[in-house]
């Protein structure tokens, strides 16, 4: 399920800043092996690469975890 429509540049964080904004959700070892396993664990949508950097776009995010949850 998709609940926004538009993505603003502050939906964005550097993905190594997930464990900072949200630690109730993540370690920094727990969300180190959920951005090597993205691509396998339903999160790969919530990633983009800008360049040579990684984000995440903390909407996406959530939205991926409420659907894992949903299942």
């Amino acid at each position: 399920m998709h609940y926004q429509s538009t993505v603003t540049l502050t939906d964005f964080i550097p993905y190594q800043s997930v464990p900072d904004h949200f630690p109730h959700l993540y370690s920094v070892k727990s969300w180190a092996w959920a951005v090597k396993q993205r691509h396998h664990n339903g999160l790969a949508r919530a990633f983009r690469k800008v360049g040579k950097n990684l984000f995440v776009n903390i909407q996406a995010l959530a939205e991926c975890i409420d659907s894992q949850l949903s299942n």
